[in-house]
């Protein structure tokens, strides 16, 4: 039985829109069938007989509140934020701790002098972007979150170059520059420890690499492989990647797609 691609429909204008018809491209090249569908044929159930009658020859491809919305409708819990895993933490290069969007306020209002902090949701990745705060008029644009909100701090640090490391089971299948001077690249051996030291890392994910004024390369973040954006990795091992992912997500073991290719 051939495999199936539940792609999720981009909008012309929309940030995933190129992408999208792309990947559609590679999966399709692959000779995977696949079927663009909007977000509430997945919310009404129309595609319950992709997703739970056919769950082992069907993938998900779409943005990540999409694929929390499938993983739901499957009855399986969304997994975690990634950000910042235990098993990295000589990586990161900076102090970072859990608080609460309240926690941020009383520091704006009482401890000014502990800032500048970068600040970011912990569990709802898209519900503001991460931002310095160096003042309480920084805290403008989150005067809608409630105090009680999770949230991540981190000691501010000066970055000159960014790069995204993209990752399938122990192989980094590309490394690409997104912010900051692309003439300074990460140290790879640094990238190549972390690798191996993320003993708990899900099949497919990306590690964010920084080098700060100083010159260390230090983690940035790490996000996680099912809704990745592509950053220049070839088709076949990007959707190798998505497939892979969106497997072991649903309790399926690996099959080996993207090991010889």
């Amino acid at each position: 039985m051939a495999m199936k691609v539940l792609s999720l429909v981009a909008k012309m204008g929309e940030p995933r829109y190129c992408q999208s018809i792309q990947v559609n491209y590679w999966f399709w090249e692959r000779g995977y069938d696949v079927i663009p569908f909007h977000r509430t044929e997945l919310l009404d159930g129309s595609l319950d007989e992709y997703l739970i009658e056919d769950r082992e020859n069907t993938i998900v491809y779409g943005a990540v509140a999409v694929v929390h919305d499938a993983l739901k409708r499957m009855g399986i819990p969304r997994p975690a934020n990634l950000d910042f895993p235990p098993s990295l933490a000589d990586f990161f290069g900076r102090t970072i701790s859990d608080a609460t969007m309240g926690d941020v306020r009383e520091l704006c209002r009482d401890s000014p002098e502990r800032l500048p902090l970068h600040v970011k949701p912990r569990d709802r990745q898209k519900l503001f972007k991460g931002v310095l705060v160096e003042s309480s008029t920084d805290l403008a644009g989150m005067s809608g979150v409630d105090d009680s909100e999770p949230v991540i701090l981190q000691e501010a640090v000066s970055f000159l170059s960014e790069w995204r490391a993209t990752i399938l089971r122990d192989k980094v299948l590309n490394v690409a520059h997104y912010k900051g001077d692309p003439l300074i690249f990460p140290d790879t051996s640094v990238v190549r420890r972390a690798v191996q030291s993320f003993c708990d890392r899900p099949i497919g994910c990306a590690m964010d690499w920084g080098i700060t004024d100083k010159g260390k390369t230090i983690l940035v973040e790490v996000n996680d492989g099912f809704a990745l954006g592509n950053y220049g990795v070839r088709g076949h091992e990007y959707t190798a990647m998505i497939e892979c992912r969106w497997r072991e997500l649903i309790g399926l073991g690996d099959n080996g797609v993207g090991w010889s290719e």
